[in-house]
Formats: structure tokens, sequence, C-alpha cells
């Protein structure tokens, strides 16, 4: 079975570009979108978040080939995003943050798939990590689907893990808007749209690398883990899920099952980000908590020495490891 491509007069492919202060890295974006192989029935909207650098007069630039709009003040990355989807018409959306970048053939991977699997909201696929230069820097991220594709439910999966890179998913306009409002204040909104999206719809994972990820000072996602947003929000979610009821039996039996792992590897995520960022207290507090969901986590290796290194402190855990070294070498 498959469903129709899109409605006449209505676009079949819809991305939403939300732009701040990256005038910079807008171009590399919009023309690996409007670079698709293939011919694609699509519209592009360009959303200027008022920004202060300038990205406004590269946006227009870009007038001509895509829908642009300016917010007259600046609504955030969510308030963004809303308005967005609010605009754009096509029967699968996408959207991607201007430093990153599609791979030529993102929509002939992903588009197809959706044509043919009604019960699919959302595709997605493989990332590569590129630096602040466009470098490719890792060549693959999936470490969940052992080199296959993956047809199926993933809510739980997902709560444990945010393993789904935002710029490698399109999705049905319509699972998109059904995930509307974002909570104020969260810190982002990737993993709320996709969490969301799981509890209602299959996913379709493609294994092949279908967009480019940018790693860089001013990255979001690092951001707002070193300032502790990512904790707060993440647990947020967490607690609004639990505290609510799936709209199937085995979804919710499910997510009750795998509660303290879901909890274990949050928490283990946030203290490896907290360590390596020098945040040596609160990676102590989130190893810990990470142990009373399941103490197995204190059987890793890697955890028992970021904890002793918050004991010992940053200075002392350095000496001892360039010790270490000379003795191994």
């Amino acid at each position: 079975m498959s469903t129709p491509r899109s409605e006449p007069g209505v676009p079949e492919v819809s991305f939403i570009v939300p732009c701040y202060n990256y005038g910079r890295y807008l171009p590399e974006c919009l023309e690996s979108i409007f670079g698709q192989q293939g011919e694609w029935d699509m519209e592009v909207l360009v959303i200027d978040d008022a920004s202060t650098d300038d990205s406004w007069s590269v946006v227009q630039r870009y007038a001509g080939r895509a829908r642009v709009m300016r917010n007259e003040k600046n609504l955030g990355h969510a308030g963004t995003i809303t308005r967005g989807l609010n605009e754009v018409r096509g029967t699968y959306v996408a959207r991607i943050d201007p430093d990153d970048r599609l791979k030529p053939d993102f929509l002939a991977s992903t588009v197809p798939i959706l044509r043919r699997h009604p019960e699919v909201g959302l595709a997605y696929g493989d990332v590569c990590l590129i630096d602040e230069e466009g470098r490719m820097s890792v060549p693959s991220c999936d470490t969940v689907h052992g080199g296959e594709d993956f047809k199926g439910n993933e809510f739980a999966r997902l709560l444990a893990h945010n393993f789904i890179c935002a710029p490698s998913v399109i999705a049905r306009r319509e699972a998109w808007l059904d995930a509307l409002p974002i909570p104020e204040g969260l810190a982002f909104n990737d993993w709320h749209f996709t969490t969301m999206m799981a509890r209602r719809h299959e996913f379709y994972y493609v294994h092949r690398v279908i967009a480019e990820y940018r790693v860089h000072s001013a990255n979001l996602h690092s951001a707002i883990a070193r300032s502790g947003r990512e904790e707060e929000s993440v647990l947020r979610l967490l607690a609004r899920y639990f505290d609510e009821v799936e709209a199937t039996p085995e979804l919710e039996r499910e997510k009750r099952e795998r509660r303290d792992e879901i909890y274990a590897t949050q928490y283990a995520d946030f203290a490896r980000k907290y360590f390596g960022s020098g945040q040596y207290a609160h990676a102590r507090r989130c190893y810990l908590a990470a142990a009373r969901h399941r103490p197995a986590t204190l059987a890793s290796a890697e955890v028992l020495r970021h904890l002793f290194a918050t004991m010992v402190g940053q200075r002392t855990y350095e000496r001892l490891k360039a010790v270490a070294k000379r003795a191994a070498a």
C-alpha cells in the first residue's frame, strides 16, 4: 500500500530552516537542499530569528528560490520552528539548522519510504560529523541499529538516549503538528519532537549517511549540556512521560519495565558531559544517580576512573594519568 504523493497544489516536501546569527553557514545549508538528486516538488522556508549579524542579508539573497521571513523580535529556536510548522504546506516536512548540511540523496533515501509505508510517521538516517570548517571528523554516528535498516517503534529506546540526529529527519506534516506545542522553556526541541512522534508512529531508519551535523564551539547542544539546561529539560520530559499513559498497553509496559535503564542511561550521559567540561561535582552527582537506578553502572572502568577523578581533583587526576602512560610506555 502506498500513499498519494501530495494533494493538488500542495508541495510534496517542505524544508524549514531557522536562522539566528548563522549567516556564515547558511549558504552551504541551503545549497545542500537545492542540490538534492532527482526532481522534487518542494518548498524551502527560511526564517531569520531577528539575527544581529548579517544573516538577514544572506537570507534575502535566496528570496527567489525560497520563501523568506523575518521575526520582528527574537522568538528563540522553539518559537521559530513552531512558526515554520504553521507556515509550510508540504506532505512531508524536514527542518534543518543552518550550520548543518544534507547529502544529495537525503530525499531519495527517505521520501519513497514514507510513500510506501503509511504507518511510518518519521524516516531518518545516519549522519557524519563535520567541524567548523566543514571537514568531516566522524564518518558515521549510528550505534543503535547494527548496520541495518530498521522499521518499528523506538519510543522506549529514545527515552534512554537521543540517538536521532535532527538534520537526518523527515516526517509527515501531521506528525509534526501533533507534537505541538513545544513545552515552554525547554532547552531543545529535537528530542521533544522525536519522542512525541514515537508515541504514535513507527519510525524507519535508513542505514546510510544522509546528513552532516556540524560540531563547533557555538553549537546549541554543547552549550546547554555545559549549562545544565539539558539535564533539567530531559528530566522534565521524562517526568511527563512517566506521569502519562501510552496509547497501547505494549508501549506502556515497555516504558515501565525500562524505567531504571532509561534514567541510569540518561544520568550517565549527563555525567560524561559534565566530566568533559570539568564540572566534577555535577559529574559525580550524576554518576551516583545512575548507579542508584542501575548498580551495574559502577562496573564500567570509565565510570570508576571518572568518579576517582572527581574525588582527587582534576590536577591530581591528570598527573596520575601522565604517570600511568609513562609506566605503560
